[in-house]
């Protein structure tokens, strides 16, 4: 049994929620950076509404309130200083998984009613008030506060990493609001996030992490029913020959049957890649994959170069850079969308990460999106099945 938990932060008596978009953005930069720290695997965790968290534990059937007051002191601490006039109070409700993901969008009025120790019998489960100087049961009142089993054995248990391994990203459909399919996602040993695909070392001619999600996805592919799985390649593994050679007695390792449902995601494409090495891109991968998507890092990709029936699809993956800068980003690609139609090509953005990135491309017509904030970066591909873009991110908290 999987301990699942929504943890709220509320500051002051105002209960500044949602419409203080800069507390909002400290406290998940605080909080975030505490829980990276401290909350490891196999335990879980992930921002899923402002000032919420949940958080997941498949060791234990309960949480322990009382290891979270170190949190509510860092962020007391960080935030107002030792003597400052903000109060901060955490309140973390535990129960199902639908009405952990509901308290994280409650209102403030309710928030507030929970602090002062009332409960309108609405949620069915514990909730814990936590400060700085004092852990407390709401519901039931006077119950436990502790764990089970409690932080003081589980610390006892010696540390596990988290292995190295393939993850999954969903890709969403804007128009039809639907998953249509993922991507494949290398994680690395002990990372508690991956986002997109990231610039990877290479290891002799194949980029280092190519061929291990390769093989990391082998054992899923016989059982994924419906939706199309992308496997990410490098472009510069590609277009050389040696690399071709080596790479390719994994390819062939590929179920034949399952063609119609693999895309090859190449990575690193330049700007303005050249005719003779698409084309011989798109001979080398047809036998293995039904369609090609170029994952591009420039919005001003030249599109009206790319020649016919080589790309079903390109994916511009946001820089990493500040917020503002992505937003401005995702405007500038979304204004060739003129240029991709008369091609024939989809547009795709990935990385998306936030709510307002989020917005941004459900505004300006992106058919396709992946990132942290249309999934958590799963252990298993999403199914394909409708959902508003309202309800993203898509998280499977009891997974293991």
């Amino acid at each position: 049994m999987t301990a699942l938990a929504c943890l709220k932060v509320t500051i002051g008596e105002e209960l500044r929620f949602g419409d203080n978009e800069t507390m909002a953005a400290v406290v998940a930069k605080v909080a975030g950076a505490y829980l990276e720290t401290t909350w490891l695997w196999p335990r879980r965790f992930g921002l899923v509404a402002p000032f919420s968290f949940v958080l997941a534990d498949p060791r234990a059937s309960q949480l322990d309130a009382r290891e979270l007051q170190a949190l509510a002191r860092d962020l007391q601490h960080k935030l107002f200083g030792d003597t400052g006039a903000g109060e901060i109070a955490l309140l973390m409700f535990e129960g199902g998984q639908a009405d952990v993901m509901r308290f994280a969008g409650i209102p403030a009025h309710q928030v507030a009613a929970l602090l002062a120790g009332e409960d309108d019998g609405s949620f069915l489960g514990r909730v814990c008030k936590i400060t700085p100087s004092e852990v407390s049961s709401i519901v039931p009142k006077g119950g436990p506060v502790a764990g089970t089993p409690p932080i003081e054995e589980l610390a006892q248990e010696p540390a596990v990493l988290s292995p190295a391994r393939v993850g999954f990203r969903g890709v969403f459909h804007t128009g039809k609001e639907i998953f249509i399919g993922n991507v494949a996602v290398w994680r690395e040993e002990a990372a508690a996030a991956s986002f997109g695909f990231e610039p990877i070392k290479a290891d002799g001619d194949v980029a280092e992490h190519d061929v291990p999600t390769l093989q990391g996805t082998l054992p899923i592919l016989n059982a994924l029913q419906v939706g199309v799985l992308f496997l990410p390649l490098s472009f510069s593994t590609l277009v050389k020959p040696s690399a071709r050679a080596e790479l390719t007695m994994h390819l062939e390792k590929l179920p034949k049957h399952r063609r119609g449902q693999l895309a090859a995601a190449i990575y690193d494409t330049p700007r303005a890649p050249s005719f003779s090495a698409l084309s011989q891109i798109k001979r080398y991968l047809d036998p293995h994959f039904s369609r090609i998507d170029l994952r591009v890092s420039d919005p001003a990709f030249q599109i009206d170069d790319l020649p016919p029936d080589v790309a079903a699809s390109v994916t511009f993956v946001l820089p990493a850079a500040v917020e503002g800068v992505r937003l401005a980003a995702i405007g500038r690609f979304m204004r060739e969308g003129p240029a991709y139609r008369r091609k024939g090509v989809w547009q795709g953005i990935g990385d998306v990460r936030t709510r307002r990135e989020l917005n941004a491309c459900v505004d300006q017509g992106a058919p396709f999106l992946t990132g942290s904030a249309i999934t958590d970066l799963l252990e298993a591909p999403a199914g394909v099945h409708p959902c508003s873009h309202l309800h993203l991110p898509l998280h499977d908290w009891t997974a293991s």
